[in-house]
């Protein structure tokens, strides 16, 4: 928008406002003169003309002016918090929505089922949190002691079958197969000899030696088997042992009170399932994209069936109701813009229709608009009361009052006298034609005018000096 072609136009407004001025003067000078009575001969000196004014009643306003844009109050781009998959968008652009109005969609199967889980393992903390704080019943008790009972008598089974096998006929065994192939050993010695004397063929002597080898495979299996029957032997009792272990501390724990840190852990799961759950809701329900005020969809940026991200713009939200007037004033015209300052706004539209209203914020900064600063505000008014289609972005000339006094006693600006600062007298023309300087309280003035709150009255004749 080529904002400052209007403040350009602005300022042949006041150009020519400025020559108006001037000419009301010269009108008035000429017809607030007083002759005073001089000599008609020309050898004579003039006597003074003295200019002077009467003190008037009527309205006095300072204003800026500026030019701007219609903006909508709020304009948002909403986005998902979640990550997934667009399953739907509910609205088109012009469509116009509430403020909670379900506006999107992501697809939610993995996210239900996550829900689902979850509600399941709370059910299953919070089961194990109240077994834990209840305690025992008297049939979990009968049940522990019967466990215990169980692994005591398994105990002794073992520890007899451990004194059985000290005594087991395998060692026999053992010792059986050691004294045969001690036997074939020394056989195969002397059949070697006569083998070696050549009185005994290669077969013999091979059978011989695969004797005494089959005869030392049969110790070696007695052995191995005895050793195998011992380590079992010995891993039952071992196993045994600890299960009377196991079966004792447990029934201690159900006897006793509740273990602090027992406790705490069940308490501690319950609490992180819980936190669990309500994540997996969250991101249910951030898979919903929600209307944040009342207003109307600008723009939809996102594609069904699209992958999108927590910084993915999905659609645009723009509150068109009471809309504002975002306009720039002239650095020099700073003073007249402050919030609560009325306003009167004609669109370019709509050039016969002031929308009356008042400015409720001013730019921390002053801003470059076309190469000049300016300082930027936001004026808000009451569209519903005229009958006009306003679209965002339409023009507008915007005139601030600063200040107004209404049926004040007014005198020209040329009237005051500055003693000091903020401090003024003005010479009073009495009924005899004498002056009498008169000190006098000024409010508002222009260029033209000064509001006089006191030291003067209506009809009052004041001066404003010589003629030149």
């Amino acid at each position: 928008m080529y904002v400052m072609s209007k403040r350009e136009g602005l300022m042949k407004k006041r150009k020519t406002w400025i020559i108006l001025i001037v000419v009301a003067l010269l009108l008035a000078a000429g017809g607030g003169c007083v002759a005073y009575r001089y000599s008609a001969l020309t050898d004579e000196p003039l006597e003074p003309t003295l200019q002077t004014a009467t003190v008037t009643q009527g309205d006095i306003v300072i204003t800026a002016e500026g030019s701007g844009e219609l903006v909508p109050a709020a304009e948002q781009e909403l986005v998902f918090h979640t990550n997934g998959v667009l399953d739907e968008v509910l609205v088109e652009v012009g469509d116009q929505v509430q403020e909670d109005d379900v506006l999107a969609r992501l697809e939610t199967d993995n996210l239900e089922r996550a829900v689902a889980e979850a509600e399941v393992e709370v059910e299953l903390a919070q089961i194990d949190l109240a077994d834990v704080r209840d305690g025992p019943g008297d049939a979990e008790l009968a049940n522990a002691s019967a466990a215990l009972r169980d692994a005591q008598v398994e105990l002794v089974l073992a520890q007899d079958a451990h004194e059985n096998a000290l005594d087991s006929n395998l060692d026999a065994i053992v010792d059986s197969r050691k004294v045969e192939f001690d036997w074939w050993v020394g056989y195969y010695q002397t059949q070697k000899a006569k083998y070696e004397e050549g009185h005994l063929s290669q077969a013999d002597h091979d059978w011989a030696m695969n004797a005494m080898i089959s005869a030392q495979g049969q110790w070696n299996k007695a052995v191995n088997d005895a050793l195998a029957e011992q380590v079992q032997i010995e891993n039952r009792v071992t196993q045994a042992q600890n299960a009377v272990h196991q079966a004792w501390e447990y029934l201690q724990l159900l006897e006793s009170e509740p273990l602090t840190d027992t406790l705490t852990r069940a308490e501690l799961a319950a609490d992180q399932a819980l936190l669990a759950r309500e994540k997996a809701l969250a991101n249910l329900e951030a898979a919903q994209l929600y209307a944040p005020f009342d207003g109307t969809v600008m723009e939809v940026a996102a594609t069904v069936g699209k992958q999108v991200g927590a910084n993915t713009s999905i659609l645009t939200l723009a509150d068109l109701a009471e809309p504002l007037v975002r306009f720039w004033v002239e650095e020099a015209d700073m003073s007249n813009v402050a919030v609560g300052n009325g306003v009167n706004i004609v669109f370019e539209a709509f050039p016969d229709t002031v929308f009356i209203g008042e400015i409720v914020r001013v730019g921390p900064v002053l801003v470059t608009v076309d190469n000049t600063p300016a300082v930027q505000s936001w004026a808000s008014f009451p569209s519903s009361s005229q009958e006009a289609d306003l679209l965002s972005g339409m023009t507008a000339e915007v005139e601030i009052i600063a200040a107004e006094a209404r049926n004040a006693l007014l005198v020209p600006v040329e009237a005051l006298r500055e003693v000091s600062p903020g401090q003024y007298t003005i010479f009073v023309v009495r009924p005899d034609g004498e002056l009498e300087m008169r000190p006098v309280q000024v409010g508002l003035m222009d260029f033209t005018n000064a509001e006089i709150l006191d030291g003067l009255e209506l009809g009052e004749v004041v001066s404003l000096g010589e003629a030149e």
